[in-house]
């Protein structure tokens, strides 16, 4: 990847993160990984703010399409960063060519927001939204919709606060600002005069208590260092993130974060190159901290937001993108559900060049409509005019009865790494399947059933499971490349090459795909699975967890293990170029989506014990789940409707 200047954060990144009702990390009864760790520890060590300094720059394999085998020092906004440069450099022509192909051609409908300029409330809601009849994939509608309006501006008169004392450097410990709702205070503070100084680290923490429907907002107004904000919840979770840069090539952010119920927030400030293990200690800081003055500006209240109503049909492939003074877009179901929302982010630079999707803009989502419906679009966060770009499609393959086929490629292949964004990569040569056998204490002679077993799990849950989804005409085959001619280049087959290692591919990852395509429009994508992480040796170290060796012994069924958990991440990797956005892996639900670092255990179906070929392994599926909380997203992703309707062909 070429490197650019951008904040590295372990946890997550963007501003505006908003995740109401995410899951507290860990379990008590986690036994210790092999780093000595317990599944709790690491939890929280994924959960937490791990930054560096600005100018790192994006390091190994991007987040949002690979599975890590850690998330820790991830550089996430960095990668972003390039995604929005892949969309930003994206031809019009293309774009133009990939909408009439799926019926987006001629002028698209225009709505003005039928709210007055400077007023609030009046379409904040999915309830009060404006219903846009106009709008749809029926007859005598127009699929394609640009709404113009405007954000007023309702907050509340600033009150400033006196510098306040110290220990303010965790959750138990912080200053009270006296916000009880509907208020904003301006307060300033040193990072670097804690009782645990800049060494370990000192971190200024504030008490927001916000009412239902307000938006908690941070902002470091002025610094005397590169400084961040960030946003946690009463659970030591974080929900939202900012900075202020003395670097002028770095655009400032404010984390906001809008409640769902009335609730108590923290605020914390600290310097860019800290970090804090466990916010409710304020001397678990490392030791990268320099010390500085701030400013910050904190408070709580509805801001103003508009929505409008559409009508969808099961199936419908949704996109839309926000331009101007907005910077959230977000898509609400009929019983209240977020399904998806973006803030500050254009990941737009993942869908492959043949969709249709809007791109762009601040912020962008989408959306596979899991039931017919009124669904409530809404954008917020800003304050002035935004132009919302709202558009939708059928599938890509309901223009074909061919069928969409995934081809395993297990013989060692020649893969171009620049597909996966490495732009400093090319073409590789990996090894094949045969040569990580022995890592497992398998045979030669056990390649055909480890191949056949892949394959089987595979096939399990992308076809299998999908067609108990009673969608019309599905149409999807998983091909075992040891009994077939090699498809690679065909129509409507994609390629996921299953073998080779870090040092062959220069990726440093488990798997990794493409694209990310909802509504499956590319077809003809390409991933990977490594084999040398999950074929080493164990030994003490974090890493170890993603050695299938690890969960291995003298009674497990090694072929039908092995073949099993390698299935599941080829599922994963084909998760990837068929829609799925990676989901939470520190939650109770266990999902293929789930992204990777922590709960190696569920995807490789090992069960809590830890050991393969026991009563609790259970069956890893395509779920519905949060989004994971690193990447941005805000609401519930139905990952088996987003694969099930990608494989729809024409009837």
């Amino acid at each position: 990847m070429r490197r650019s200047r951008a904040w590295i954060v372990a946890g997550m990144t963007g501003a505006g993160l908003a995740m109401p009702g995410l899951a507290a990390s860990g379990s008590a009864v986690d036994p210790p990984s092999a780093g000595g760790l317990t599944a709790a520890e690491e939890s929280r060590l994924a959960a937490g703010m791990q930054l560096a300094p600005l100018g790192s720059g994006a390091t190994g394999a991007d987040p949002n399409i690979a599975y890590l085998p850690d998330l820790h020092k991830v550089d996430f906004a960095s990668w972003a960063q390039a995604a929005s440069a892949r969309s930003q450099a994206a031809t019009s022509d293309d774009g133009h060519r990939a909408k009439a192909r799926y019926g987006g051609s001629g002028a698209p409908l225009a709505y003005r927001e039928k709210e007055p300029a400077g007023v609030v409330g009046r379409n904040d809601t999915t309830w009060t939204a404006e219903k846009v009849s106009a709008f749809g994939l029926g007859a005598g509608l127009r699929n394609r919709m640009v709404v113009s309006g405007s954000l007023a501006d309702n907050a509340p008169t600033m009150r400033a606060l006196p510098t306040a004392a110290e220990d303010n450097g965790s959750i138990p410990l912080a200053s009270k600002t006296g916000i009880r709702g509907n208020d904003r205070i301006r307060v300033s503070g040193r990072i670097g005069d804690g009782p645990h100084g800049p060494f370990p680290g000192d971190f200024d923490w504030y008490r927001v208590d916000a009412k239902a429907g307000e938006t908690v907002t941070a902002k470091i107004a002025a610094s005397q260092r590169s400084t961040m904000v960030t946003i946690w919840d009463a659970r030591g979770v974080p929900v939202a993130l900012g900075w202020n840069s003395t670097d002028p090539g770095i655009v400032d952010e404010i984390a906001q974060f809008t409640t769902t119920s009335d609730g108590t927030f923290y605020v914390q400030v600290l310097d860019e190159r800290s970090w804090q293990i466990d916010p409710f200690d304020s001397a678990s800081g490392t030791t990268e901290g320099r010390g500085g003055t701030y400013t910050a500006e904190i408070g709580s209240w509805r801001t103003d937001r508009d929505a409008i109503l559409v009508k969808l049909r099961r199936g419908d492939v949704l996109g839309t993108s926000v331009a101007g003074a907005a910077k959230r877009v977000m898509v609400q179901r009929w019983d209240s559900t977020y399904v998806t929302g973006q803030s500050g982010l254009d990941l737009s630079g993942y869908y492959p060049t043949g969709s249709p999707l809007p791109r762009g803009g601040n912020a962008n989502a989408s959306y596979v409509v899991e039931a017919d419906g009124w669904y409530g679009v809404m954008v917020d966060t800003g304050l002035g005019a935004y132009r919302h770009t709202v558009e939708v499609y059928r599938p890509g393959g309901e223009g074909t009865r061919a069928p969409q086929t995934i081809y395993l490629d297990f013989d060692g292949a020649v893969v171009d790494t620049t597909t996966f964004g490495w732009e400093d990569g090319g073409k590789r040569k990996l090894s094949p399947l045969k040569k990580f056998l022995a890592g497992w204490g398998l045979k030669e002679s056990d390649l055909p059933a480890l191949a056949a077993q892949i394959t089987k799990a595979a096939s399990e849950n992308l076809r299998t499971d999908m067609r108990a989804m009673n969608i019309p005409n599905l149409q999807i085959q998983v091909v075992n490349g040891l009994q077939s001619a090699d498809l690679t280049g065909k129509p409507h087959v994609s390629r996921v090459v299953v073998g080779g290692t870090i040092d062959e591919s220069g990726i440093e990852t488990v798997g990794i795909a493409n694209a990310i395509d909802p509504g499956n429009y590319g077809r003809t994508d390409e991933a990977i699975v490594l084999l040398d992480l999950m074929s080493a040796p164990v030994k003490g170290n974090q890493s170890a967890v993603v050695s299938l060796n690890y969960y291995l012994r003298p009674s497990t069924d090694k072929v039908r293990f092995v073949g099993t958990a390698i299935g599941n991440v080829v599922a994963h990797e084909a998760g990837h170029f068929i829609g799925n956005w990676h989901t939470n892996n520190t939650n109770d639900v266990t999902s293929l989506m789930d992204s990777g670092g922590l709960g190696f255990w569920r995807m490789f179906q090992a069960g809590k014990d830890r050991i393969g070929g026991t009563a609790d392994d259970g069956d890893t599926d395509f779920a519905t789940d949060r989004y994971s909380p690193w990447e941005g997203f805000v609401g519930v992703e139905d990952t088996r409707n987003v694969t099930a309707w990608a494989f729809s062909a024409k009837r």
